[in-house]
């Protein structure tokens, strides 16, 4: 079953483009999207189909396999069950089209849960949706895992530093990678942090005793986590460091303040970068090995004030690491 966090993000991601649609629709005297019922005898109903693939070669569909759909309405949700058949197609029919409704697909294959496609609506104009479940064969070894790319934004307000990360992961194999709560996934966090937020790519994750950790599975190719923290040095220098226990084949580092003095230990220092109104010094190098470190020496910092608001420090983070050095 789906976390709550999962399905509020997912239904809040969707809802601005649910109401467009339906208010575009909308004529005199129909429903709008926000007061539309669930459809009653004789409205259009809508179908979820697809098909299960287990994509470790050779690629094939999974027959007799479990799917979950949940339905996410505002405040509650349901969910439905079915098997593929012989040839590894589910299909869910009789659902509800319109309204601010979400439809979540998910399967648990070989001790991994495997999510659908995210933000699934039906309308009038698309009442069918025909979607692939992949799936991948567990068994896959940890240490083939490599980091492809740490990014890191640091943001500065008096008092106080905003620590945004993205890792990203690479898994070379056919196989998943699945760890469990007993030997999860660990990603180290420097001892001064506080506040510390997993913000996106995270399947149940845990902060705790310097790390954040996680029971999830790494799929085939890129996967990546996003992460948050304060550091809130007590003079007016600091220290940073990210530790990799993965590496990274490619590190970006953005500094938001222009007046601190910055140093780098083997980065290069790049065009400042501009996103969101904000602008940014800019540090790039690479590669790092499994179990190295990247480290900041930041001195001049202003003194103690109002804290830095850590979703928009997050959200931005994740938007420059994706639009500037996907």
């Amino acid at each position: 079953m789906p976390r709550p966090g999962r399905r509020a993000a997912v239904y809040i991601a969707v809802l601005a483009a649910v109401i467009v649609s339906g208010a575009a629709a909308c004529g005199p005297g129909r429903l709008s999207a926000v007061e539309a019922a669930p459809p009653t005898a004789g409205e259009m109903s809508g179908v979820i189909r697809g098909r299960v693939i287990d994509r470790t070669s050779p690629a094939h569909p999974v027959a007799g396999q479990p799917v979950r759909l949940e339905i996410v309405e505002r405040g509650s949700s349901s969910e439905r069950q079915t098997r593929t058949d012989a040839g590894g197609a589910f299909a869910f029919s009789g659902l509800p089209v319109g309204g601010l409704r979400v439809f979540l697909l998910a399967a648990d294959y070989q001790g991994a849960t495997y999510e659908g496609a995210q933000r699934i609506v039906l309308t009038s104009e698309t009442p069918v949706r025909d979607l692939s479940l992949i799936v991948y064969d567990a068994g896959g070894d940890r240490r083939a895992l490599r980091g492809a790319l740490l990014f890191g934004v640091v943001d500065i307000v008096p008092g106080a530093l905003r620590v945004t990360t993205v890792e990203q992961l690479l898994n070379p194999t056919d196989r998943a990678v699945v760890t469990t709560s007993a030997d999860p996934l660990a990603f180290p966090l420097p001892g001064g942090a506080v506040a510390v937020q997993p913000l996106d790519g995270w399947h149940d994750p845990h902060a705790e005793e310097g790390r954040i950790t996680d029971a999830r599975a790494i799929t085939p190719g890129p996967v990546q986590v996003t992460y948050a923290y304060e550091e809130r040095p007590p003079h007016g220098d600091a220290a940073l460091a990210w530790m990799l226990p993965f590496g990274a084949a490619r590190v970006e580092i953005l500094v938001s303040d222009l007046d601190v003095r910055v140093a780098t230990d083997g980065l290069r220092f790049g065009d400042p970068v501009t996103a969101s109104g904000r602008r940014y010094r800019h540090w790039s190098g690479g590669s790092v090995s499994a179990g190295g470190v990247v480290s900041l020496r930041l001195e001049g910092l202003p003194a103690a004030g109002d804290r830095w608001p850590g979703a928009v420090a997050g959200a931005l983070a994740a938007a420059l690491a994706v639009g500037l050095f996907a």
